[in-house]
């Protein structure tokens, strides 16, 4: 206890010491003066010099070091100083000129007129950037947008007017144009009051961009592939949500038209028309009976009807099981259904596959006639028929999916004219938009 301390130098710690605390140099960056709003007063934000120093310096100086137990050991560094670009001086001096600029508020020429908005609420906008080789004096949007909003967008807003456009399928067949109108540029008048504060100069005026007239369209459309088409991308468009739609007729004229029917929707609940098929299919090779048990008591015959008549998600779940991921969706594929799959994270289909499900099954090219019998006889009792059945004239055999945004109706419509499929794959839509859209197809189809 009477003998004075011995210090060993571990050399890895220094070194991890000089990492950690300086890195790859000992440079201190300066740090420029700025402004500072405190209420609504401009405080200055002071300069500090930084400076810059030789790391073997530093390694010298700390392995000459003595420590001693009752004394604080310092050490010290020859340092190059590196003064701040923007100075305190440099800031107090900004702060006395924009002073001088707003003591009295800033005018403002807002169209025909002049807003002097006061000093006390512009105060309270400003933000300042001494990043480079000044001060620069910013507006902050956002603590703006309220003044601005009620004081000075009204001065200069003027109402576009209303161009009218006729179209017949996709072809536009005449136009009148309505009058531009003009709103405030926000960005652009922002950054003009702020350039005004850093730097004074012309008074500042309140920048305007132009506003296109509204479009009103008086829409036309042809009983053929092209303006049925036309009806279905244009619906699809001026309405919210997205769309996939597919229309097939299988007899008369036999007109096809279709917006985005390879577009990819999660199946919803139509998933099941592909679970019947593979169900039947396994019935007609004799590996599947009627009277299996399935679930909860249900048989197979039980199980496939309620499946398709209200949509059951237990009697779904387990016959896809039962089928297969990886076979069902080969079975697909093999019947032209090349979009649809149950191999992802999600099983997805599209408008077109599902028509061309629907169209197989009506023509009997998918299955024997007694299955398909007993599918479009479930279909036709589905109970949810608030989409297509609801839009359509005639008997409506039809398939629902509902998740979450997603409403989806895969129909075959028997009308006087012979039947046609439509299928309708929403995200965001709504079941009164699938009846609404079904009776404006029926209604060109019929003309």
């Amino acid at each position: 206890p009477d003998k004075a301390p011995v210090y060993r130098y571990d050399q890895s710690v220094l070194d991890d010491y000089m990492k950690k605390e300086l890195g790859q140099s000992c440079d201190v960056a300066p740090s420029n003066a700025s402004l500072k709003v405190e209420k609504t007063k401009l405080g200055i934000v002071t300069a500090e010099a930084g400076g810059t120093c030789r790391l073997d310096d530093v390694r010298h100086q700390l392995e000459r070091v003595t420590p001693k137990l009752d004394a604080t050991t310092q050490v010290k560094v020859a340092v190059k100083e590196r003064p701040p670009v923007i100075t305190t001086d440099a800031a107090k001096q900004l702060r006395t000129d924009l002073e001088g600029l707003i003591k009295d508020g800033v005018a403002v020429t807002a169209g025909s007129e002049t807003v002097t908005i006061p000093r006390d609420q512009l105060v309270t906008w400003l933000d300042f950037d001494s990043s480079g080789e000044a001060i620069v004096v910013k507006v902050n949007a956002e603590r703006s947008a309220k003044y601005v909003a009620e004081h000075l967008a009204p001065k200069v807003a003027r109402a576009a007017g209303v161009s009218k456009v006729s179209t017949m399928d996709f072809v536009e067949t005449s136009r009148v144009n309505g009058p531009a109108g003009q709103a405030i540029n926000t960005e652009q008048t922002l950054a003009s009051l702020g350039a005004f504060l850093t730097r004074g100069g012309d008074p500042v005026q309140v920048a305007v961009r132009p506003v296109a007239p509204r479009v009103e369209y008086t829409r036309s459309y042809s009983p053929t592939d092209t303006g049925l088409s036309a009806l279905l991308q244009q619906y699809a468009e001026s309405h919210p949500g997205s769309f996939g739609i597919s229309l097939i007729e299988l007899s008369g004229q036999r007109r096809h038209a279709s917006f985005n029917d390879t577009k990819q929707f999660r199946t919803a609940s139509t998933y099941k028309l592909f679970v019947a098929y593979g169900t039947l299919k396994r019935v007609e090779a004799g590996t599947w009976r009627w009277s299996d048990q399935i679930q909860g008591g249900r048989t197979l015959e039980k199980c496939f009807d309620d499946m398709i008549v209200k949509s059951d998600n237990p009697c779904g779940e387990v016959l896809l099981q039962k089928i297969g991921f990886r076979a069902l969706t080969d079975e697909l594929k093999a019947a032209g259904l090349k979009n649809s799959s149950f191999l992802g994270k999600e099983p997805v289909t599209t408008a077109g596959d599902l028509s061309i499900f629907n169209a197989a099954l009506e023509s009997g090219q998918l299955v024997s006639p007694a299955s398909r019998d007993r599918l479009i006889g479930a279909m036709k009792r589905n109970i949810f028929r608030q989409g297509v059945p609801a839009g359509a004239n005639g008997t409506v055999a039809n398939k629902v999916g509902f998740l979450e945004a997603y409403l989806h109706d895969a129909a075959i419509i028997y009308g006087p004219n012979g039947p046609v499929v439509l299928s309708v794959m929403t995200s965001g839509s709504s079941w009164a938009t699938i009846a609404d859209l079904t009776r404006q197809i029926e209604a060109l189809r019929n003309r």
